[in-house]
């Protein structure tokens, strides 16, 4: 796994907040939003012991203090409950979020093939393989791309690893990956 170069996290459509938590508890000053007030509402009462700083915000339209802010993005299904019209600006976005040195972590919902995408009906709506190119995109370098075996199933979940290059090199130049 990649290390985040500090301490200052970031949790994508947090949702409950269990991610978040998650973060908070292994020593990570961790903000959290979700585009609903009402998951953020819950979430603060159910981690009422931890300092979270918990956002109602819209990750199509961030406020302008978080892009570029955080050491390390975790990102967890969310773009597959998006349609596709938005999923590249998302994961632009959540690319974005990441300061220079900084990982982002996003699991997915991954379709063996463009086909299965299109003809899947959902939400969730797996992720066409060709669309995590939106990524590299926002200017991250992939460091690393773990699922099981597809076997015979049609979509897999994923977890995707990438890094934005430091300050003044390009994305993933002298990429540091832990086992």
């Amino acid at each position: 796994m990649a290390r985040p170069p500090g301490s200052r996290a970031v949790v994508v459509g947090c949702g409950l907040g269990d991610d978040a938590v998650a973060l908070a508890r292994r020593g990570f000053t961790v903000t959290a939003f979700d585009v609903s007030p009402t998951a953020i509402a819950w979430a603060q009462q159910r981690s009422a012991d931890l300092s979270i700083g918990w956002r109602v915000a819209d990750l199509l339209a961030l406020p302008d203090d978080l892009p570029g802010a955080f050491d390390l993005v975790v990102e967890v299904h969310t773009v597959p409950w998006l349609p596709g019209v938005v999923r590249d600006a998302a994961m632009h976005a959540i690319g974005g979020l990441a300061a220079p040195g900084g990982v982002v972590l996003a699991v997915s919902l991954v379709a063996t093939d463009a086909e299965v995408a299109r003809g899947w009906t959902g939400p969730p709506w797996p992720q066409a393989p060709s669309e995590l190119a939106a990524y590299r995109a926002a200017g991250l370098e992939r460091v690393a791309l773990e699922h099981p075996d597809p076997g015979d199933e049609p979509a897999m979940e994923v977890r995707l690893t990438w890094r934005r290059g430091a300050a003044g090199t390009a994305a993933g130049g002298g990429l540091p990956v832990i086992g």
